[in-house]
């Protein structure tokens, strides 16, 4: 085999003087076995062993994936105001990778956790941005969304924040034909407070008013899916009580423990439970810290998500 290309050794630190007829892998030497340690993925055919064509076939793809982040973020449109009424009044927008020739793309709008005091709209790319890559690999676009903090007393309650909410999907839908979305075919999501918002917007009345002066508030509020990760404390008032028989699909994720009171798994089979009295389509899994089930074998709790996105939006 020959040596690696000298721009690639020097890159990775890789010393290439090893013995004749001896292949580079991360039993004749060290730099391999350290990568091997860093990144166990690159062992392709899982036998221990990284050899030298392993790891340059997995730095590659690592390569391209990060141009294609760093494509992404070229194209974001960030703090796109949705409305004039509060200064968190504002979205980032992440258009669809790949669209069909004259087919719009189905989007996927998510709202932050933060109990309605805190979070960001950043959050949809933490932790590598697993979901939103998801999304945008399955010729979503997304959208995330911020909105106004919890103030009693200056009139910013919990149904005045879910108004601005309404506000920024009317917004969205104003801007489908400019950015390329279905209307149509639309699923919300979000963690904690994002997750009774996204419910929310998905049980309580439409906020469309069709006499308004304003063209965007006579759009629909109104999302086709509901997504919730972590069903929090309050569900019982923002959520259950709106929902009726025949409404939006609701998909749960939570791998919250019981000793989480914020997020208590009651609350997760609480909605559940009401989804299925309404024969609304509902699914929840858990991630094995309480008693909802696991993802099937072979699957995750993100696969099952986009596949229950895919039916309801009819996308199969």
């Amino acid at each position: 085999m020959n040596p690696p290309p000298v721009h690639v050794a020097l890159m990775l630190g890789i010393s290439v003087a090893i013995p004749a007829n001896a292949e580079p892998s991360s039993e004749n030497e060290s730099r391999i076995q350290a990568y091997l340690e860093r990144f166990p993925d690159a062992d392709s055919d899982k036998d221990g062993v990284l050899t030298f064509a392993e790891l340059k076939n997995h730095y590659t793809k690592s390569r391209k994936q990060k141009k294609t982040v760093q494509e992404d973020k070229q194209k974001l449109q960030t703090d796109i105001r949705y409305g004039n009424d509060h200064k968190r009044n504002v979205l980032d927008f992440y258009p669809a990778k790949v669209t069909k020739k004259n087919e719009s793309a189905p989007l996927f709008v998510w709202f932050h956790g933060g109990g309605f005091r805190q979070g960001d709209k950043s959050s949809v790319g933490r932790g590598g941005g697993k979901m939103l890559k998801a999304y945008l690999a399955a010729g979503y676009a997304v959208a995330s969304c911020n909105y106004p903090f919890l103030d009693i007393k200056k009139g910013m309650g919990y149904l005045e924040i879910m108004e601005h909410c309404g506000r920024a999907m009317q917004f969205i839908r104003s801007k489908a034909g400019k950015w390329g979305i279905d209307p149509e075919k639309i699923c919300v999501g979000g963690a904690s407070a994002g997750a009774l918002i996204s419910e929310w917007l998905a049980y309580s009345d439409d906020l469309a008013a069709p006499g308004s002066k304003d063209p965007i508030r006579r759009l629909s509020s109104r999302p086709g899916v509901a997504i919730s990760h972590m069903q929090p404390l309050g569900t019982d008032m923002l959520a259950e009580p709106f929902m009726d028989r025949g409404e939006a699909p609701l998909f749960i994720y939570s791998n919250a423990p019981s000793s989480d009171r914020l997020h208590h798994p009651k609350y997760a089979q609480l909605i559940r439970d009401r989804a299925k009295q309404l024969k609304i389509p509902c699914v929840a899994v858990g991630g094995g810290r309480n008693s909802l089930p696991k993802p099937a074998e072979g699957k995750t709790w993100l696969d099952m998500q986009l596949e229950f996105c895919a039916k309801h939006l009819g996308l199969e």
